[in-house]
């Protein structure tokens, strides 16, 4: 990055008036940008129909800016409205009683003709403005801010947005050409999240095949042909279930030991405990397989150290391939769930822990498939973090050119 460039960001962020911008209502923007109201850009379009009498498919919006969402009307008498709206590529719509919660979204082309009630208000923009600039000006937290605030009253459904205030909202408005090159840029950004995730979705399906697989014997890797034994996991584990220590034992302060309680004290397949202990029950140790025994039943991370367990876990220690075992009990998560529908609480039995029959071959083919498998994983973690690092540079750059930080006209982007 230029050092003028960067000198100007750090002014920005002080709020420093550079040469070349200006302070406005909606903080300090380039010269060449006017500050207007939303009403000079936007319209409110009601294509009004008729309730179906047949089923139809209605558009909801998610809160806190994450896009649309399509649900199917079976009974269109279900719906107390006799009149809706059809929705348009390219429309702006909020919910006006979740506003305030950033409920808010650019129609795209999967949303054209889904309806909606009237608390969806959908606007168009004139040829002054681009929409995919504005898509993404609108998921900013300052817009959420200007929402909430034309959005009075109590919580929820209490709270409703004033249309009349909203299209009175002041907005950014570079040139056009800028406004357009802005949200060119951003799109290449979006397009490499997709892909990425469809990679991501992709290697997961493969991943699940493989287990699908290699850990019923349907296949087998070269080079293995012995018999594949199934065996009680009692047999082949050593299998501690949980007991939860007295709650004054509790602390936040590390003091004692870290207390393992349930999932959420599990993160991305590791253990990560909220609370520690001073009274130990009972202790699980690094490297353990960590199973929920009580709802969500069947959930399964790794320990990274030593810690105290309470009754919503078991701990699980192979007496052999320990990352086979891991991968095994992946496999399985929705197998837990129905042995646990039998129970009042929606738990498992330490003896239910211990009869479970598994496939169990031979050390040196559980070694090879774990293998296998935590390749994948890998592969998946590597892809994940990828995902992670486009999202922050998609961040990065939306507060720096929705803000005019930094201009594309004058090719500062590439710099």
């Amino acid at each position: 990055m230029k050092p003028e460039i960067k000198k100007r960001i750090e002014q920005i962020q002080k709020d420093v008036v550079p040469t070349g911008y200006k302070k406005t209502k909606v903080g300090i923007v380039p010269n060449e940008w006017d500050v207007i109201q939303l009403k000079y850009i936007l319209d409110q379009i009601e294509r009004k129909v008729a309730k179906p009498e047949v089923g139809y498919w209605r558009l909801g919006l998610r809160s806190h800016a994450k896009g649309t969402f399509h649900e199917f009307v079976d009974d269109p008498d279900s719906i107390a409205m006799e009149e809706l709206f059809s929705v348009a590529e390219n429309d702006l719509i909020v919910n006006i009683t979740f506003a305030w919660e950033h409920a808010i979204a650019l129609a795209n082309q999967e949303d054209e003709g889904k309806l909606v009630s009237h608390r969806f208000p959908t606007y168009v923009f004139n040829d002054k403005a681009c929409p995919f600039f504005y898509k993404y000006y609108v998921i900013q937290p300052r817009f959420k801010k200007m929402l909430s605030d034309i959005s009075p009253g109590g919580a929820g459904r209490n709270r409703v947005m004033s249309k009349s205030s909203f299209q009175r909202l002041f907005a950014i408005h570079p040139p056009l050409p800028e406004q357009k090159k802005i949200a060119e840029i951003l799109s290449t950004w979006d397009k490499s999240i997709e892909l990425k995730e469809k990679l991501i979705g992709e290697k997961k399906q493969q991943k699940k095949w493989l287990m699908q697989n290699l850990l019923t014997g349907k296949k087998r890797l070269p080079g293995f042909t012995d018999e594949l034994q199934k065996v009680k996991l009692g047999d082949v584990c050593n299998v501690v279930i949980g007991q939860s220590p007295d709650s004054k034992a509790y602390n936040k302060d590390r003091v004692g030991i870290p207390l393992i309680q349930g999932n959420a004290d599990c993160q991305k397949g590791v253990t990560k405990p909220r609370l520690w202990t001073t009274q130990i029950t009972k202790t699980c140790y690094a490297g353990d397989i960590i199973l929920t025994i009580r709802a969500p039943v069947g959930a399964v991370a790794i320990a990274n150290q030593k810690a105290c367990i309470g009754r919503g876990v078991s701990a699980i220690r192979p007496k052999h391939c320990q990352r086979y075992m891991y991968q095994y009990l992946l496999s399985i998560e929705d197998k837990w769930l129905k042995v646990s529908q039998g129970s009042t609480f929606d738990a498992i039995s330490g003896n239910e822990i211990k009869k479970l029959k598994i496939i169990y071959p031979s050390t040196e083919e559980q070694t090879a498939i774990a293998e296998v498998l935590s390749t994948a994983d890998r592969e998946i973690d590597l892809h994940e973090k990828q995902l992670e690092e486009l999202k922050k540079q998609k961040k990065a750059l939306m507060q720096l050119l929705l803000t005019g930080m930094v201009r594309v006209n004058t090719q500062e982007v590439s710099s």
